[in-house]
């Protein structure tokens, strides 16, 4: 691909920062004409986000299916998706709107570069394209651009993620947890929030998305104590299986060491657990439901062999 030839007045940052500090994030004054989903003009995207929330299910579940074929068309990013981010969390904070885990997963994944189905040790926590990246999306926008984008307009709804961390719904719970970890400039109290959330979750699936949250910031934010205290959780007996787990996954992802005997062993006990299906829910093992537990471990640590 080129780079881009796109003026800077194009550059979806800039227009939601704008936006933001004028204080008028409503969908009408957000210039959805100025870009492209994959099939056809931004402009049609209010509607699919205005139905969303509104008295129709099926007209709800269209318009998801739609926002996630048109704007996130096989994994990469169209720009418009970016200006979409604030009106999903939006909708996800309203409990009469349907689907509401799956609302913060789109706004997550918004600000995420595509994985195509695979997740390592080694990327499982990278979020973004390298700046540096000269991949651009159909409109021929570098898609640094919406990702950047995406990812500082989930910083900007840091306080409503949190408050979405003591929700109901433990599937909304573990996705405001995803989003969290992908905010490309979070404030100091989301780390405090997170590990406050972890001492009273009952759930298995967010508890293990709270630990995984936690530690993808103190990667990506160049924590030195990652590794430590991952180690230290993951190697405590005393702790539930399913926070060794995802301290456990943690971990590896915050080293580069070979994975140790008893990490193995540990692994090999959770396989055919309920946490097995408590996994599939965590954000971060999307392509987990369809590998199950032992291939995406083996894809994880790239070891070649379900028989390792």
């Amino acid at each position: 691909m080129t780079l881009s030839t796109h003026p800077a007045t194009d550059d979806v940052r800039r227009i939601l920062a704008r936006l933001r500090a004028a204080g008028d994030l409503t969908l009408d004054a957000v210039p959805w004409n100025r870009f492209d989903h994959f099939y056809g003009p931004g402009d049609e995207v209010p509607a699919m986000l205005t139905a969303l929330s509104g008295p129709d299910p099926e007209r709800a579940e269209r318009a998801l299916w739609d926002l996630w074929s048109k704007t996130r068309h096989q994994g990469v990013n169209e720009a418009v998706i970016a200006l979409a981010v604030p009106f999903l969390l939006r909708s996800a904070a309203d409990h009469g709107v349907r689907n509401r885990h799956e609302l913060l997963f789109l706004a997550a994944e918004a600000g995420h570069r595509n994985h195509y189905g695979r997740a390592t040790r080694g990327d499982l926590f990278v979020v973004s394209d390298d700046p540096d990246e000269p991949a651009v999306d159909r409109s021929g926008r570098p898609v640094v651009w919406s990702q950047q984008a995406a990812r500082e307009a989930v910083s900007a709804s840091s306080s409503l993620l949190i408050y979405l961390l003591g929700d109901e719904d433990p599937l909304v719970r573990a996705n405001a947890a995803y989003a969290l970890a992908g905010a490309l400039s979070p404030p100091a109290c989301v780390r405090t929030e997170l590990r406050a959330r972890l001492t009273g979750e009952t759930s298995p699936t967010v508890r293990m998305s709270l630990v995984l949250a936690l530690a993808q910031l103190a990667v990506v934010h160049g924590d030195p104590d990652v590794g430590t205290w991952t180690g230290d959780w993951w190697s405590d007996d005393a702790r539930p299986a399913d926070v060794r787990f995802a301290a456990a996954l943690s971990w590896l992802c915050a080293t580069t060491g070979p994975v140790p005997v008893e990490m193995r062993f540990l692994f090999h006990c959770v396989l055919g657990t309920g946490l097995e299906r408590s996994m599939a829910d965590v954000p971060w093992a999307d392509d987990l439901p369809r590998l199950g537990l032992l291939r995406w471990l083996t894809t994880f640590l790239d070891e070649g062999s379900p028989g390792r």
